[in-house]
This record gives C-alpha cells, sequence and structure tokens, in this order.
C-alpha cells in the first residue's frame, strides 16, 4: 500500500512492528507502568519560544509503585542549537511534567531531578537488581528523547491540535557481528571479543548498485 507520509511520519506497517516489540519487552525488560504523556499546545508553545527551540523528554520514575511496578513520568524542557553542528542544550527551565495537564515543576527541580536518576536506575539494573533481564535495559531504553521541531509542527501548527501523546515502541534491526574466530553454533553467552562497525542498508545503501536493484536480474 503506498502512502504519502508526511516528514517523519513512520508507515502504519513500521509503527505497529514497534508497538508489538514493546509488548513483547513487556514479558522481559519493560516491567514499568505507564500513564498517558501528554504534551499540551500551550507547553510546546513556552518551550520553542520565538526563537523555535525543540523539546527533550526525560524519562523519570515516581517515587511510589502501584502493584509492585514502578510507574514511568516524563518531563519536557527547551533545547537550543549550540554553534554550527548537531549539539542541543537544554534550558534549565522551564521545566514541565507531561501529564493529562502539564504542570510547570520549575520550582520542583529537586524532585525533578530524583526522579530521573530514579529512572536511570531503573534502566542500568541497580533498581531490580533480581530481575534476570534488568541487565540489558542499557542496550534498549534511552534516557531521553529530542523531538523534531516537524512533528511537532505538523500537530499543533498545521493540524491546530491542543495536545499530542507521546507513546513508546521499539524498534528492532539485524545487526552484523564480527568475530575473530569461526565457529559452527555460537552460545548467547560467547561473547568475549565481537564487534559491529556495519552501517546497515537502508539507509546506508548505494542506490547505483546492481547489488541494491530491487530488479530480478535473472530476467
Amino acid at each position: 500500500m503506498n502512502m504519502n507520509l508526511k516528514r517523519d511520519q513512520i508507515p502504519p506497517e513500521q509503527a505497529e512492528n514497534w508497538v508489538l516489540n514493546i509488548e513483547e519487552e513487556e514479558k522481559l525488560t519493560f516491567n514499568l507502568l505507564t500513564p498517558p504523556i501528554v504534551l499540551q499546545k500551550e507547553t510546546y508553545k513556552i518551550l520553542t519560544g520565538e526563537n523555535e527551540n525543540r523539546v527533550r523528554i526525560y524519562l523519570g520514575l515516581e517515587p511510589e509503585t502501584k502493584g509492585g511496578r514502578f510507574i514511568l513520568c516524563a518531563y519536557a524542557v527547551s533545547t537550543f542549537l549550540l554553534g554550527s553542528g548537531e549539539v542541543f542544550r537544554d534550558y534549565e527551565n522551564p521545566v514541565f511534567k507531561l501529564e493529562r495537564e502539564n504542570q510547570n515543576y520549575s520550582s520542583k527541580t529537586e524532585e525533578v531531578l530524583k526522579n530521573i536518576q530514579r529512572y536511570r536506575e531503573w534502566r542500568s539494573g541497580k533498581l531490580d537488581p533480581n530481575n534476570e533481564w534488568a541487565r540489558f535495559r542499557k542496550f534498549i531504553y534511552p534516557n531521553a528523547f529530542l523531538l523534531s521541531k516537524y512533528e511537532l509542527h505538523e500537530i499543533f501548527d498545521m493540524q491546530n491540535k491542543k495536545e499530542a501523546q507521546i507513546s513508546f515502541g521499539i524498534s528492532k534491526t539485524m545487526n552484523a557481528m564480527v568475530y575473530a574466530d569461526v565457529q559452527e553454533k555460537r552460545s548467547s553467552k560467547d561473547q568475549m571479543m565481537v564487534f559491529d562497525f556495519s552501517g546497515p542498508c537502508p539507509p546506508n545503501c548505494d542506490e547505483s548498485s546492481i547489488y541494491n536493484s530491487e530488479k530480478d536480474a535473472t530476467k
């Protein structure tokens, strides 16, 4: 099915795959409760400002648990481009907690930092060290997300929506693992020296190569 996707829009099949992947991780590494995380248009306007800054979302964990599970929370800050590179620096204030009604937490910086640190302890496996899957989290879950200005512009300015929901999925890509010796079959535990400096195609493709052609070369 051909679709005219907007900039930064995910194809429906890809989005479905991401959601299915995180549902699988709920049986393994992802044991958090995730209430709705909402960015309101008013908050977006405050954070982007006249200079069209971008929005970065930091993940945190609430101090209390529910049913033995930690509760995910999120905070949004404004970021600005430093120089002409790709480095974005955060403004310390304002900072908003992204609940159904966004809350300005600029006067509660200590609470924000504690919740962010708690998430990072979960991510590193320190918060529940008896969980056998916890040690893999740092390879799956990031600390924060730098949102594209195009997606938010589309939702809030072009579509004039009053709010946007931030949900999560997990992408999966097969990687090339390069070893310095040859074995018929490798155990997952036998990973002492393995390299991955490969760039998968897509996106790292040679569009002019006959080996990258979608055409059937045998005909």
